[in-house]
C-alpha cells in the first residue's frame, strides 16, 4: 500500500518540480532570446493612429489599397515595408525560386491546354489555387507603390 502512495506523490509533486527546474536551465534560456517586436504597435505609436485608422491601414497593407489621409499613407508604407519578407539569398534559394516559377508556368500552360481541349478533369486546380494565393500575397508591395508620395 505504500508504493502506490509514493508513486502518486512523486508524479503529482516531483514531475512539476522537475519540469520547472529543467526549464530554468541555461540551455533553455538560450533558445528563448526575448520577445518579438510589435511592428503594428510601433507604427501606431509613431503615427498617432486611432482604432478606425488602424483598421484602414491594415486593410490597405493587406489588399494593396491607397488611402487618402497623408498620415495613414505614411503608416501604410511603414507597416508594409516592415511586413515584407526578406528576399531569398544564396544559390540554393535562387534555384528553388526559379524552379517554382517554372513549375507554375508549366502548370498554367497545362491548365490552358486542358481547358481548350475540354478536359476539365485534367486541370490542376490545386496548383492554380496556390498560384492565385501567391498573387494575393503582393498586397504589401502594391500598398507601398500606391501610397508612396
Amino acid at each position: 500500500m505504500t508504493w502506490p502512495i509514493v508513486v502518486v506523490v512523486v508524479l503529482l509533486v516531483g514531475l512539476p518540480l522537475g519540469a520547472v527546474w529543467w526549464s530554468r536551465r541555461r540551455f533553455w534560456a538560450r533558445l528563448r532570446p526575448g520577445r518579438d517586436r510589435d511592428v503594428l504597435g510601433e507604427v501606431v505609436r509613431r503615427h498617432g493612429l486611432g482604432p478606425a485608422a488602424i483598421a484602414r491601414v491594415e486593410d490597405a497593407v493587406l489588399w494593396g489599397k491607397r488611402v487618402d489621409d497623408p498620415r495613414e499613407r505614411a503608416a501604410v508604407v511603414d507597416l508594409a515595408r516592415a511586413s515584407l519578407p526578406r528576399p531569398p539569398s544564396g544559390r540554393w534559394a535562387t534555384v528553388v525560386v526559379v524552379g517554382a516559377v517554372a513549375y507554375l508556368v508549366v502548370a498554367v500552360a497545362g491548365a490552358v491546354w486542358a481547358t481548350v481541349q475540354g478536359r476539365w478533369d485534367d486541370v490542376p486546380w490545386t496548383v492554380l489555387l496556390v498560384a492565385g494565393l501567391v498573387g494575393v500575397g503582393n498586397g504589401p508591395r502594391l500598398a507601398i507603390r500606391r501610397n508612396t508620395d
